[in-house]
């Protein structure tokens, strides 16, 4: 698939640069220069020792919808932007950038179950992102694929991804583990201590903490103790938990020019009060006609 620098090329800038240097200081990747051609720099900083840098990538439409009722599937917010033909492989291009960052991938069970008849996993379709990741100290061709579940019993163990020679990770709890155990059809091997992840297996790994639900920030220590640095977020439901448990630290969020209606919206089920919210602040934003790039640092206890 071709990405053209001249076609997809846009001005972007910083509304809040203090706090961009900030962040890139904390970094020590250099900007790969297709990635800089296009939307500027993008530098991610070192993980601490608790957890990876998590960074949320999703597209929404300008009624802040995360897909059509008829079709959930998320690509087709950008993917039926007929108004921006730009904008709309700009956001197709962008999975692909926060791909080649990322050491894992994580992706929703919901995800899957909207793709059932399509082999989704965590693939970079830029082959000058491909060269990148080596450019970015990455020591895998694509990142990993990781699904999140809460409990394990929403996996679709028929999914086309568990059939891949180079298994995907779950990961879940201890007992939807073992509900994944003796439900799929393929071995299986529950990870609860710190191993190489990064390594190919023909066996399904799950990393699991928590007894009955899944312990979100016990399994980001565990993924970070398995060798991954940053991992791209892709789950709009984890997302959410994420920020809930203030534990995502950017989002690269776009916005494409399309109204969807309906109620696919972020977060539905677990709103923020008046007394308890997160923030974002804007580090990078780009636009063309119909669309819309931004880059967000999460803020927490304020």
């Amino acid at each position: 698939m071709a990405f053209d620098v001249d076609f997809l090329k846009i001005d972007t800038f910083s509304p809040n640069p203090q706090l961009l240097k900030e962040v890139e200081e904390r970094g020590t990747m250099k900007t790969p220069g297709k990635i800089k051609d296009i939307v500027g720099d993008i530098i991610l900083p070192e993980p601490s020792e608790d957890k990876p840098y998590l960074f949320g990538c999703m597209v929404l439409s300008f009624d802040g919808k995360m897909g059509f009722d008829d079709d959930p599937e998320g690509t087709l917010i950008s993917k039926e932007n007929r108004f921006d033909a730009k904008g709309a492989k700009l956001d197709f291009w962008m999975m692909n950038v926060c791909r080649c960052y990322a050491d894992g991938v994580i992706m929703g069970t919901g995800t899957l179950k909207a793709r059932m008849n399509k082999l989704w996993y965590a693939q970079i379709h830029d082959e000058d992102l491909l060269t990148a990741r080596k450019e970015l100290g990455k020591k895998t061709d694509v990142p990993l694929s990781i699904i999140a579940s809460i409990d394990g019993k929403d996996v679709p163990f028929t999914h086309a991804i568990f059939s891949m020679e180079n298994a995907p990770v779950i990961a879940t709890s201890l007992a939807g583990a073992d509900y994944i155990r003796k439900n799929m059809n393929r071995e299986c091997e529950i990870i609860t201590e710190p191993t190489d992840l990064l390594m190919d297996s023909d066996r399904i790994r799950i990393v699991a903490a928590g007894e009955e639900i899944a312990d979100t920030v016990s399994i980001m220590k565990l993924l970070r103790g398995c060798g991954l640095k940053h991992i791209s977020v892709e789950a709009p439901g984890y997302i959410w938990t994420l920020i809930r448990d203030k534990v995502l630290d950017e989002y690269f969020l776009n916005y494409s020019g399309v109204m969807a209606g309906g109620n696919t919206a972020l977060g539905t089920w677990g709103p923020a009060t008046v007394a308890e919210h997160s923030h974002a602040a804007l580090l990078k934003v780009g636009f063309t006609e119909g669309f819309v790039f931004t880059r967000q640092k999460l803020i927490y206890n304020i």
